[in-house]
């Protein structure tokens, strides 16, 4: 017997980490190789995307295996996904269906790091919810017990049984009842530095020693003097600085998106950020439309 197609890596722009990878290969399965689509060499991605088997929505859309037809003669819509109130930093790989996810801090992709620290986020100020992808698994699992539902039961033994995890209603619960938050470790390597966003709402700047200057950028008060300011520390050769101070005015006032865009996306430029700049274009084009 032929064995099944595996799904393609493809969902991030990095290597999806191992924890979350068994979890899409569950999705792939219940999803796509146990239905009736699969005998007749037919491939839905939305059915992956929105598996039964899991208690929450991937963020992306899986492409289909080569050789296997597609069953939407338009294609299937793939892009980028920024969530409200985000920042390009925050790549979600789960939707909880109520304008809230749960995704990566990415601020320098050019590291190549294998996993990075989970955080909660869009509609909401982000916050830190585990250190790894493991991590953020367990949250995603404690969430859904205490959703409650035989269903939801379920789906958390399955999914605790492939990670080696004890599933725990109460895991990432404050004594207040609200997401238990833990402190933004990005291990920043020999010669670099994390700056924290002086708003006190972003995830703020990790970058190396030289791109940062000896001032805190402004990133209040009138958007002239904010970009201004922003303008001299891409000039003088700082662009983390100068990003800091951007990110941190528009959590200030999101509306100012179309004014920071042009020196966000230098700053991104001169950081060699590529992949950061395309996600900043979703956001101006989700903001224009």
């Amino acid at each position: 017997m032929t064995p099944p197609p595996s799904w393609l890596d493809d969902l991030f722009p990095f290597p999806t980490p191992p924890a979350l990878a068994k979890v899409v290969d569950i999705a792939w399965e219940e999803g796509f190789l146990g239905t009736d689509l699969y005998e007749e060499g037919l491939y839905d991605p939305y059915r992956v995307q929105g598996s039964f088997a899991l208690p929450f929505d991937l963020c992306e859309v899986p492409q289909a295996p080569d050789g296997w037809e597609d069953c939407y003669p338009e294609g299937v819509f793939r892009r980028h996904i920024v969530p409200f109130w985000s920042v390009p930093e925050l790549l979600p790989f789960a939707d909880l269906g109520s304008g809230t996810y749960i995704g990566w801090v990415v601020p320098a992709p050019e590291l190549g790091r294998t996993d990075h620290p989970v955080a909660s986020f869009g509609h909401k100020k982000p916050g830190v919810i585990g250190r790894d992808t493991m991590d953020g698994l367990a949250f995603l699992l404690a969430l859904a017990l205490r959703s409650g539902g035989e269903h939801r039961e379920a789906q958390v033994a399955r999914l605790a049984a492939e990670l080696g995890l004890e599933p725990r209603p109460e895991y990432g619960v404050s004594p207040d009842g609200s997401d238990a938050e833990i402190p933004l470790d990005l291990a920043a390597p020999t010669g670099w530095r994390h700056e924290p966003d002086p708003s006190g709402i972003g995830i703020g700047v990790l970058a190396p020693h030289d791109a940062f200057a000896d001032e805190y950028p402004r990133f209040t008060g009138e958007i002239d003097a904010i970009l201004d300011d922003a303008s001299r520390l891409l000039d003088a050769g700082r662009p983390a600085s100068a990003l800091l101070g951007l990110t941190a005015a528009y959590h200030e006032d999101e509306q100012r998106i179309p004014e920071l865009y042009p020196l966000w996306a230098r700053a991104y430029d001169d950081l060699g950020r590529p992949l950061l700049r395309e996600r900043l274009d979703v956001m101006l084009e989700d903001h224009s439309g």
